[in-house]
């Protein structure tokens, strides 16, 4: 083989790839645009898809690494193999369609797709469904493990303040068990930030209908 076959098939080996999984994939995101609902087939108005999410909390999300443990991505079933399961692991009669795989659009109202990299934590992408309320999320930041003693989610106290007791302790303290309660006459509050991140977990619903989909996805049986 000669040096300039080499050459080639070495830029083969790297920009074929490169080319079929960035480049491509990129061009498309950005020719695409948001699209109407058709209420007489879709059921619903207006446009797909919804409202952009919360920036401020998506950032603090990225900032502290989130993106590092868990996925936001429902993956789509090929090849005969189930990437989502309608319903897992979550109530459905609250829901306004039944949950589905993503698609491209999903991701267009935000400035970060965090699909994530590895799912050591659960995947989030419709946590907003089956999440606790906002204190039980603020005491599960502040203390995983006095949520769950096996957890191995790192605490992310730097997200709240230790602060002495003024008068009537604030409506805002978390309330923790013993083996994690600050000192006596201290409590611990949320800053803007964690309530910025909690507020982004809480809107994560990502099974609003597909524009022509919706339907076919709504009467598709349930996979056990």
């Amino acid at each position: 083989m000669n040096f300039r076959s080499f050459i080639l098939g070495l830029a083969a080996a790297f920009g074929l790839p490169w080319l079929c999984l960035i480049v491509i994939p990129v061009v498309k995101y950005q020719q695409l645009t948001p699209v109407a609902y058709d209420k007489d087939k879709d059921g619903v108005e207006g446009m797909f898809p919804p409202a952009p999410i919360n920036a401020q909390g998506q950032l603090v999300y990225v900032r502290e690494g989130c993106n590092q443990c868990h996925t936001q991505m429902i993956r789509p079933s090929q090849l005969g193999l189930d990437g989502w399961y309608k319903g897992w692991g979550q109530d459905q009669e609250a829901r306004p369609v039944a949950a589905r795989s993503n698609v491209l659009r999903d991701y267009l109202s935000e400035k970060y797709a965090l699909l994530g990299i590895q799912r050591v934590g659960p995947d989030l992408t419709n946590f907003g469904w089956r999440a606790p309320e906002a204190a039980a999320l603020h005491v599960h930041f502040y203390a995983p493990r006095s949520v769950h003693d096996w957890s191995t989610m790192p605490a992310y106290t730097q997200l709240y303040k230790l602060q002495k007791i003024q008068g009537p302790p604030s409506d805002r303290a978390l309330k923790l068990s013993k083996k994690f309660a600050p000192p006596a006459g201290y409590e611990v509050v949320p800053t803007p930030e964690a309530d910025r991140l909690v507020e982004y977990l809480l809107s994560l619903k990502r099974d609003y209908p597909v524009p022509g989909q919706s339907a076919a996805v709504a009467a598709s049986p349930a996979k056990k």
